[in-house]
C-alpha cells in the first residue's frame, strides 16, 4: 500500500503556520513509498474539504517521474521535480476562520503524462487521474487561522 507523508507534520496534526498563504505560502517537505512496480508518474492535489470551502484546490501537480519519491519543502515553483508541472501553484492554506482540514492526495499513475492544461479544474483533473490511477494515497493536515490584533 502506497503512503504519503511529510516531516512537517503527521496525520491528522497541525500544519506548521509557515506553510499558511499568509505566513510564507511555503509548500510542505512531501514524500511517498511503495508505489506499484508499474507506476508511470505521479499526480498530486491539495484540497481544503471544509465544507465551507467547497473543496478549494491549493495545489495541482501533474508529470512527477515515476522514479521521484518526494518534494522538498518550498518546492513549489522553480524547485520542481525535472518535468512535472504545476497545473495550480501551491496556495498555502487560509481558512476564513477556525480549522480545516487540507487532504494531500497522491495518486501513482499508469501514464507518464497526463494532457491536462494550466489551471484546470479539480472535476476535470480528478476525471484524469481517476483513469488512470493504479494507487493512491492520502495525508490530512490541519490548519488553524490564528488571530491577528
Amino acid at each position: 500500500m502506497m503512503v504519503l507523508s511529510s516531516s512537517a507534520f503527521e496525520d491528522a496534526q497541525e500544519i506548521p503556520q509557515k506553510h499558511g498563504k499568509k505566513i510564507e505560502n511555503l509548500s510542505p517537505q512531501l514524500s511517498w513509498k511503495d508505489a506499484p512496480s508499474e507506476t508511470k508518474s505521479f499526480a498530486l492535489s491539495v484540497v481544503d474539504r471544509h465544507p465551507l470551502a467547497g473543496n478549494y484546490v491549493h495545489w495541482l501537480v501533474v508529470d512527477m517521474d515515476a522514479g521521484v519519491t518526494s518534494l522538498k519543502e518550498a518546492a513549489s515553483g522553480a524547485a520542481m521535480p525535472p518535468g512535472s508541472r504545476e497545473v495550480k501553484p501551491y496556495a498555502g492554506p487560509f481558512p476564513p476562520s477556525g480549522t480545516h482540514d487540507y487532504e494531500f492526495t497522491l495518486y501513482a499513475l499508469r501514464t507518464d503524462r497526463l494532457d491536462l492544461p494550466e489551471k484546470v479544474s479539480l472535476e476535470a483533473f480528478t476525471k484524469a487521474v481517476d483513469a488512470n490511477a493504479l494507487a493512491t494515497a492520502k495525508l490530512v493536515g490541519k490548519f488553524t487561522k490564528i488571530r491577528t490584533k
